[in-house]
């Protein structure tokens, strides 16, 4: 496990679940704590100077009882691609300072759903009583994708089971280079190795503890030659000194890399964050200066660049992936049809048109 881990926790109705045993068997070195002492120890957590970063180092395994299949929880405002997120647990053992997880949870440690029997019979189910249509699921919204895999095992098992569906796709994102395990398997042309990709210096300096970009890319190359389709998202990006420099050298070592052909699609999206985002990070790593630039709340109420602003980024972005991968499907997370005009030339005016335009990568 290339992420340590001090602690796993296990929920009294966690305890006896196949995934539970394995990755404790998977963690030998880390304390397992059950019972009274998760509660001691999720008190003395609460009172750490920063327990977010000492909760990267903790996992604790729960039974999820909720959904496991939601769509993508997008505004009305911006046009969204209609993925449905597959929920396998929440948190992440790297910690970027720009990441929103620091906000949109009030539980500092990493939890694994491990009830998955229930994960994969509702998936089953769903797919069965939604056959009139295509699915893209993503598994890298709360969570990364393949972190954990060496203690969990669950990437694997959801290849398998999506390399038989023909009306769905699995879409794993990451930013690690944690792909081994998944090279021996046969993904039937269903799955998309997804890598979130930034600036050089972005990645350095503000996604700590994550893979490095060429490291990354690496995993990339190597997904391909197992079968993989791979996927781009470039969000968020970040577009503070010399940016035009340093995201035009990313493209640029992203198809020295992989080719065109390979890539099921790249993803553009400008910062935007909620605005107690900003006061969580500058208390946890001191002042960012980037969430400090002259931000204007948009429709959904988070802060944004404006929009000017955001149509020169993408647009720029747009015409360097262009003069490298003229065919590779490039979009916007959640932008407005009058930003996809002005910055990629393309009318989009709908959820369902954006869909139809992502599910044409898979089918």
């Amino acid at each position: 496990m290339r992420f340590p881990i001090d602690q796993i926790w296990v929920d009294d109705d966690a305890a006896d679940f196949q995934l539970t045993l394995e990755i404790l068997r998977a963690a030998r070195g880390a304390e397992a704590l059950t019972g009274r002492a998760v509660v001691e120890a999720s008190s003395s957590l609460s009172l750490d100077p920063d327990p977010f970063r000492r909760g990267k180092r903790i996992v604790r395994l729960v039974k999820h009882r909720g959904a496991f299949v939601k769509p993508c929880p997008g505004t009305r405002e911006y046009i969204c691609c209609g993925l449905q997120i597959l929920n396998i647990g929440q948190g992440c053992p790297m910690d970027c300072r720009y990441c929103a997880l620091q906000v949109y949870f009030n539980r500092p440690v990493i939890e694994v759903f491990v009830n998955t029997e229930d994960l994969f019979s509702e998936l089953a189910a769903f797919l069965a009583s939604h056959r009139d249509r295509f699915h893209r699921f993503c598994t890298g919204e709360f969570t990364d994708s393949l972190a954990l895999e060496p203690l969990t095992g669950l990437a694997q098992r959801l290849v398998e089971f999506f390399s038989t569906v023909p009306n769905a796709s699995l879409e794993l994102k990451t930013k690690t280079d944690f792909v081994e395990p998944l090279l021996g398997l046969n993904p039937g042309g269903r799955a998309v190795l997804s890598f979130s990709v930034n600036a050089d210096t972005t990645v350095r300096r503000d996604e700590l503890r994550s893979s490095s970009l060429k490291a990354r890319l690496t995993a990339a190359a190597q997904g391909i030659r197992a079968g993989y389709r791979i996927g781009f998202h470039f969000d968020p990006i970040i577009p503070s000194g010399g940016w035009k420099e340093s995201y035009a050298r990313t493209v640029d070592e992203i198809f020295d890399m992989v080719p065109p052909d390979a890539v099921a699609w790249i993803s553009l999206g400008v910062l935007r964050f909620v605005s107690t985002l900003k006061e969580t990070a500058d208390a946890r790593f001191g002042p960012i200066p980037y969430f400090h630039d002259g931000f204007v709340t948009g429709l959904d109420g988070k802060s944004r660049l404006h929009v000017d602003r955001r149509i020169e980024v993408y647009r720029f972005m747009n015409e360097a992936i262009l003069n490298r991968a003229p065919s590779v499907r490039t979009y916007l997370c959640m932008e407005s049809s009058h930003v996809w005009r002005q910055s990629l030339d393309m009318r989009m005016d709908s959820n369902d048109a954006l869909a139809t335009y992502l599910d044409s990568a898979m089918m």
